[in-house]
């Protein structure tokens, strides 16, 4: 049953007197056992809220409150029960490729269908139990974000390290069925699921447009921290510009037939291969950018957006600092070039090798504080850095390595600004109209946190 971690100040929980350690037992007579429970159960103005208190004693509060109004709660579980965990053995799996070091969340293998419907979340479906796939379907969960990898259920049992994942399509198929929208995924691993297995796959999920919206093409990441592991290579460029080839091909297949392209390929297939990042019809409705499909082509475009905003001059002279990874370094740069031609700015953009993880982790997400420090800090006389806010956690000015934007600002003895990693993150930052953007924080050279979140 949903346990109470925190309660926001001024909200229904706290003038119901709700506090940190009650359980909620029932809404409206209903047993609250996950998140979902929880929120159908609160889709209504009048509620009758059963709760145990810390101290035992059973409470039953009947309240109203507004339709959009929330009860102001954290709950100990993002779920409200506690999260369902990845029980696959998957042979590209990123976590078996960190440091043993790393704080435990980083360990942390989520695999819950829950997390996919609220927040976007890919999952396997392997750890399903029984009657929850119904469960999906009679609540409506939908879209879901789902790995698929495979659509062979033998290589995908190969693939997964689980005799469950075979039944990915009865799977799909099944959703599909009933209405269930899905967004699917493939970590392409070269000689396992490429070539004739990666048509096999778009074939096979194509079919069941429009319930299945889209299929990403990611290429499988691989860190210097693999050990024992499955036999795995990254993608060669010869090997990346084959695949954006046959993504096209069966792009140019299926539009006529679907009136979508339906199936992508990461932007990191098409800085590997050399090849020019495609127009914006190409990414139809760019659902999975959180994916890395069709991040650089929305910086793009925004920045030719932004370049008749551009200023004629600046008042006084500013010299700016980017880090980026390798995947992103020549769009970057590129932009970083349009900007130097106003006169008072400069802007240099460093592209940060991922010691960290090893030198083939080139996305930005995974660059770390300490790589950071390590190679700017005999080069760096700025007035300041630009950090992309996918460098840090979500709510704390923190990177991968623990290593905060404080303790970075204070070695490289430089002011800070955490910003989108967008085109106007970019422009805007540089500029220092630093009012015009949801810039997360500033850091002074004084390390005295004085900005906009």
């Amino acid at each position: 049953m949903p346990k109470v971690r925190d309660v926001h100040p001024g909200s229904l929980a706290e003038e119901l007197q709700i506090e940190p350690g009650d359980d909620i037992v029932a809404i409206n007579g209903q047993p609250i056992q996950d998140v979902i429970d929880l929120q159908f159960a609160l889709a209504t103005e009048d509620l009758e809220l059963e709760v145990r208190k810390q101290n035992g004693e059973e409470w039953i509060i009947e309240t109203d409150k507004g339709y959009d109004e929330t009860l102001g709660v954290e709950w100990e579980h993002p779920t409200v029960d506690k999260v369902r965990l990845c029980h696959n053995k998957c042979v590209f799996c990123f976590v078996e490729q960190i440091p043993g070091n790393m704080r435990k969340t980083l360990n942390m293998r989520d695999d819950d269908y829950r997390l996919s419907f609220l927040h976007g979340n890919f999952v396997t479906l392997t750890n399903l139990r029984s009657g929850e796939l119904e469960r999906i379907a009679k609540l409506k969960m939908s879209p879901l974000n789902i790995s698929v990898h495979t659509t062979n259920p033998i290589l995908r049992e190969q693939m997964l390290g689980n005799r469950k994942s075979g039944e990915i399509m009865e799977q799909v198929q099944y959703l599909a069925s009933e209405g269930i929208e899905m967004n699917t995924q493939i970590v392409l691993c070269p000689g396992w699921n490429d070539g004739a297995e990666l048509d096999r796959t778009i074939e096979d999920l194509s079919a069941l447009y429009p319930f299945v919206r889209t299929l990403s093409v990611v290429p499988v990441g691989l860190t210097r921290h693999r050990r024992g592991l499955a036999n795995l290579r990254n993608c060669t460029p010869d090997e990346a510009r084959a695949v954006t080839q046959q993504v096209t091909l069966w792009q140019d297949r299926l539009r006529p037939l679907l009136g979508a392209n339906f199936v992508h390929a990461a932007d990191e297939f098409y800085v590997l291969g050399d090849v020019p990042v495609p127009s914006a019809r190409y990414y139809d409705e760019f659902a999975q950018t959180e994916n890395g499909v069709g991040l650089l082509r929305t910086f793009l475009d925004e920045f030719d957006a932004l370049l008749y905003r551009l200023p004629k001059a600046l008042p006084a002279p500013r010299r700016v600092a980017v880090v980026t990874g390798a995947s992103a370094y020549r769009v970057i740069a590129e932009a970083a070039a349009s900007l130097q031609q106003i006169p008072g700015l400069n802007v240099n953009v460093h592209r940060i090798v991922n010691n960290f993880y090893g030198e083939q982790v080139t996305v930005t997400g995974l660059i770390t504080g300490q790589d950071i420090i390590e190679q700017l800090n005999a080069q760096l006389q700025v007035d300041v850095l630009l950090i992309p806010d996918v460098m840090l956690k979500d709510d704390r000015d923190v990177f991968l390595d623990d290593f905060d934007v404080d303790r970075v600002g204070r070695e490289l003895d430089t002011e800070i600004l955490v910003v989108p990693p967008t085109a106007s993150g970019l422009v805007y930052g540089a500029l220092g109209e630093i009012g015009e953007l949801p810039i997360r924080r500033r850091y002074e050279t004084t390390l005295q946190s004085a900005g906009v979140d």
